[in-house]
């Protein structure tokens, strides 16, 4: 039992990249699977649509309910992005692109039930609830009342319960995609120290940071201000992104045959976790970028912002600052409540401060990035999300495909 955790932990510990390029190496790009009948999607649905809990958003009929739980379950199995597009990588042989990268490494048993239980149905609930419908459990003597109508007259019940304006029992819902902040952290408090600043393993600080050509490079900077962050690590990834086609762009498996020395994925360590304030520069290729997860205290990052994840666009040559970021690990909220993460602190002049003492010429050349929210792409990682920066725009939406249907 302790072997089998520790080969769930180390598949856990997998970038996006890695588990995705696990799956294109089993089947052919954009396979699809075949269609499901309306029918079998009722049934399907019907699991969660039960007397003692229910889905429920204000006005919506049985078909929404139907449409928008079939599009989860294909979400949380991996074979179709938010967008409604295929992954580039899918592939219907294992299910989902989880499971074709844990496939690999853990054997097919274990895949399958990482990609098939909980956290398939965790995922479909969190994709209902991100698009906006509510979760209803009402208590056991109403719960008791339904299941004893007729089959018919519970039927209908729970299809008018699927729309009702008002509904009894608890109701679990999300309204808001940011990361709470306790006053008491401060995440603003005032830098007072000097900060450090790191270009890489054994990589000089004070040494000229030069770009190649068609080259740049994103700034992080950790803040370690406050008491609940002092001395905690941190960790942030970035995927490279395709705008167009709403979804991640992932290394080709002939990308050595073909020199390909693009980075499609990125993550930005800590590196000094006792430095009150820390500044990281990595090099990177320009274009775009989705924040994809964050993790602390050297957890292995299992979550993924696929729902609705950050987005920056990258310049060749830009030095592009992406923001402080705080880290907290069983921080207490004033309501008693424990939150283990990165909280963004926004786009402050520490960082350029910091960057001046070693390298003046860097931060002189540092530039806010652009982030915008809303970015989606295919889901894979134990736990699927949306993530918000606070006070960033949207990322304007998609324009219809050519042979999509418009609707007025």
């Amino acid at each position: 039992m302790m072997r089998r955790s520790i080969l769930i932990a180390g598949m856990a510990a997998m970038l996006p990249g890695q588990v995705l390029a696990e799956a294109a190496q089993l089947s052919p790009a954009g396979a699809a699977e075949p269609a499901d009948d309306p029918k079998e999607i009722a049934e399907d649905a019907a699991r969660d649509l039960t007397p003692s809990r229910f889905y429920n958003r204000v006005g919506a009929t049985r078909a929404d309910y139907d449409a928008a739980w079939q599009q989860c379950r294909l979400i949380a199995r991996g074979s179709r992005t938010p967008s409604g597009t295929i992954p580039v990588v899918y592939n219907p042989a294992v299910i989902s692109p989880v499971a074709a990268g844990a496939g690999g490494l853990l054997g097919g048993l274990i895949a399958g039930a990482i990609a098939q239980g909980q956290r398939r149905r965790a995922n479909r609930q969190s994709c209902l609830l991100i698009g906006g419908w509510r979760l209803v459990e009402p208590d056991a003597a109403a719960a008791a009342q339904v299941l004893a109508m007729p089959e018919a007259e519970r039927i209908a019940y729970l299809d008018r319960q699927i729309g009702a304006a008002e509904v009894a029992g608890k109701v679990t819902e999300r309204t808001g995609f940011t990361r709470p902040v306790d006053p008491s952290w401060r995440i603003d408090a005032p830098l007072t120290l000097p900060g450090t600043v790191f270009l890489g393993k054994k990589v000089d600080a004070a040494a000229p940071f030069v770009l190649a050509p068609g080259e740049a490079a994103v700034v992080v900077a950790f803040r370690r201000l406050d008491a609940a962050s002092a001395g905690r690590s941190a960790q942030a990834q970035l995927l490279r992104y395709d705008v167009e086609k709403r979804d991640a762009l992932y290394r080709p498996r002939d990308w050595k045959a073909k020199g390909d020395k693009t980075i499609y994925d990125l993550t930005i360590n800590s590196g000094d976790k006792k430095s009150p304030y820390e500044v990281q520069v990595l090099r990177v290729t320009p274009g775009d970028y989705v924040l994809n997860a964050t993790s602390v205290a050297n957890l292995p990052v299992t979550s993924t912002n696929c729902f609705g994840a950050p987005m920056i666009h990258v310049e060749p040559g830009q030095i592009a600052y992406l923001g402080d970021f705080v880290p907290y690990m069983n921080a207490r909220h004033a309501d008693g409540k424990r939150f283990d993460g990165l909280l963004f602190a926004g786009q402050g002049g520490d960082a350029a401060k910091t960057l001046a003492s070693r390298q003046p010429a860097l931060a002189a050349a540092l530039t806010p990035a652009r982030w915008q929210n809303r970015a989606t792409y295919g889901c894979a990682g134990m736990d699927m999300d949306r993530y918000d920066l606070p006070d960033m725009p949207d990322l304007p939406p998609a324009p219809p495909a050519p042979d999509a249907p418009v609707t007025g």
